[in-house]
């Protein structure tokens, strides 16, 4: 049963559309490695521990960091119309919460949602990593699960990290690194990528 179920779950995730990159950015995977626990590339960088957290994406750029979370109805359900948010920890200037701007849900840190035909299930796609598609799983009472491909692997991811060189005329990206738990395992498994044209347009 539960391989069956991990099967299922990988089909999902194959099935999902990922949305183009809008800068026209191309990965290439360079690394992958597991260990005993998630590392981190910043480990003097606040790590967030927000209510219903899914995960959460840091930039090289400075400490401030977009937290994606479950949004669930009184009765502890995820909410059918909008199941999961996403928005700014500004570490750099005290931690307040603060929304996305208009451009950055279009192109970079929003999502793209869509309902999956199973109930309580949804295909998501982050802006800032369309290459990367995701389950959200209805769980109840309050929790919900979300899962994706790192290393050629089924894993809950725990964080992204966005390299981005500021030294021309417009910032880019460079590299782009996934960080997760592998499920079968229980163990942390990472990749990492190359980036190339992946020039920041607003």
């Amino acid at each position: 049963m539960l391989l069956s179920r991990r099967a299922m779950l990988s089909g999902a995730l194959s099935f999902c559309a990922a949305a183009p990159a809008s800068a026209g950015a191309k990965l290439r995977s360079v690394k992958v490695t597991e260990g005993a626990r998630v590392p981190l590339i910043r480990p003097d960088w606040p790590i967030p521990g927000e209510p219903h957290q899914l995960f959460y994406v840091q930039r090289s750029t400075n400490k401030n960091t977009v937290v994606y979370t479950g949004r669930f109805d009184r009765n502890g359900n995820l909410d059918r119309n909008t199941p999961a948010q996403a928005y700014w920890r500004r570490y750099a200037s005290g931690g307040e919460r603060m929304a996305l701007r208009s451009f950055e849900r279009r192109i970079a840190y929003g999502m793209r949602i869509h309902s999956r035909p199973e109930p309580g299930e949804w295909n998501i796609n982050a802006m800032a990593a369309p290459q990367f598609p995701m389950l959200l799983r209805n769980r109840g009472g309050f929790q919900a699960d979300v899962f994706t491909r790192i290393g050629g692997r089924t894993a809950r991811p725990v964080y992204g990290f966005i390299e981005v060189d500021e030294s021309g005329l417009l910032p880019r990206v460079t590299g782009l690194s996934m960080h997760g738990t592998d499920v079968s395992t229980g163990r942390a498994i990472s990749e990492y990528f190359s980036v190339s044209g992946g020039r920041f347009r607003q």
